[in-house]
């Protein structure tokens, strides 16, 4: 029988210099799943378009207001905006609002995001997200995030204006 859990600030990251990851809950690899709050500041410009081969991932707009691109559609989502993607689904979103954005995410089954998260950001004792970077980061940088998420089965695609 499982125990009732409480779970304080939790263990967090920054990813991409930028992204502010908050773990509420980490499954078994494999298993279960996954809960971790995701921050940034107004004015963060997205991460690169990607899609998870083997999890399905689900996010609650707790506050701001971001701009989701899923598929060919894009979604602009406010508080209370709750969005389901099934694993292969290609997504990105973005900071559109004047305040820091904050989501709720879910992923399932536990494993290959979160060890993303675990080998590519910094630890941090931080609490609020960092400014977003200027621009995009460097080639090689992106090369490293691509293999490291390629080998968590997550798959980085180039970005709408690099085609």
């Amino acid at each position: 029988m499982s125990e009732p859990r409480v779970v304080g600030p939790g263990e967090a990251y920054v990813l991409m210099g930028s992204v502010h990851i908050t773990f509420k809950r980490r499954g078994m690899p494999g298993e279960g799943y996954s809960i971790f709050e995701d921050a940034t500041q107004a004015g963060y410009q997205g991460h690169p378009p990607h899609f998870h081969r083997d999890q399905d991932e689900n996010f609650y707009v707790l506050e701001g207001n971001s701009e989701f691109l899923v598929d060919d559609r894009t979604l602009e989502c406010g508080p209370g905006t709750f969005l389901h993607l099934p694993k292969g689904t290609v997504h990105t979103l973005r900071n559109i609002g004047e305040v820091d954005g904050k989501l709720l995410v879910t992923i399932s089954p536990a494993g290959g995001f979160e060890d993303l998260v675990e080998e590519s950001g910094e630890p941090t004792e931080e609490k609020s997200p960092p400014t977003p970077p200027s621009g995009p980061p460097d080639a090689a940088t992106a090369e490293k995030l691509a293999a490291v998420a390629s080998k968590h089965g997550i798959e980085i695609l180039p970005s709408p204006s690099e085609h």
